[in-house]
């Protein structure tokens, strides 16, 4: 769908966010521009065109214990087309963001990635920010474009300190670092379960041509180049010797699905 729509402002501001003290009316919404306050410079991007953002108040949620509000947040929502290719993209973003003092967050990040799209969680503790950067590439005259979805939000301390593994009581568990892997052109990933400690393990629907033979072929390479060590692989599991321990992945067909099981086993808690 192109063109244009004609809507109210009213409308789209209480449609696209919510405002101070839950007003609509405190909700900017500025097409093909960025807002004047908006606090975060933009990194050098090939063929950058702003679609448009909106600036508002971002969900209540805390993890400082004993509190019954945390304070209204400021939260703005940029919306770009890049004419660069998507880890090109990311690569320009993280290598940018990264040299001015934002950290990479370890919450909330999935081990499966569909092709063609990723996000990056990232956190500023000297300004207070959370940035939240979702990346889609689509492939069309005359070349490829990557659309991004920003999303920058004011933060507590103990929320990003919780966000970077700087855990408190009661989240003060060790995490298994989990690692990232990029699933083949066509699979879609859907995460069911996961949990952390010294056993973390997660839980995923993928669905994509080929079943599971399609898959280790893409995945063991990935999993070697950052520091699983394969031990032993059948037709469903291979087992690994990790830089903390020890992990499994198992890939059981079930039906036009794969039911994928990560693993990760601290030292102390297995011995091969």
């Amino acid at each position: 769908m192109t063109g244009q729509l004609h809507v109210s402002t009213e409308f789209l501001g209480r449609a696209l966010g919510f405002g101070w003290e839950g007003d609509p009316l405190t909700v900017g919404v500025f097409p093909d521009a960025l807002p004047d306050d908006f606090p975060l410079t933009l990194p050098e991007l090939p063929g950058l065109r702003v679609l448009g953002s909106v600036r508002g108040v971002a969900t209540r949620w805390s993890f400082n214990r004993g509190k019954s509000f945390s304070p209204e947040q400021r939260q703005w929502r940029v919306f770009l087309d890049v004419g660069a290719a998507l880890d090109d993209t990311m690569a320009t973003f993280q290598a940018a963001l990264l040299s001015r003092g934002w950290e990479s967050g370890r919450a909330f990040a999935q081990t499966f990635v569909e092709a063609g799209q990723t996000r990056w969680l990232a956190l500023n503790p000297a300004r207070g920010w959370k940035l939240d950067l979702a990346l889609r590439e689509v492939v069309q005259e005359p070349g490829t474009t990557t659309q991004v979805w920003l999303t920058l939000t004011e933060a507590e301390a103990q929320t990003i300190r919780h966000l970077l593994g700087q855990h408190e009581p009661p989240f003060d568990h060790v995490h298994l670092p989990m690692p990232l892997l990029r699933l083949p052109a066509g699979w879609r990933s859907q995460m069911s379960q996961g949990s952390g400690g010294r056993v973390s393990s997660e839980e995923y629907a993928l669905r994509g041509p080929g079943g599971s033979a399609a898959l280790w072929p893409v995945l063991l390479p990935q999993l070697a180049a950052q520091g699983w060590a394969l031990l032993h692989h059948s037709d469903e599991a291979a087992l690994f010797r990790t830089p903390h321990g020890s992990g499994l992945l198992r890939l059981s067909e079930s039906g036009e699905e794969v039911a994928a099981v990560l693993v990760h086993l601290g030292n102390s808690d297995i011995n091969l």
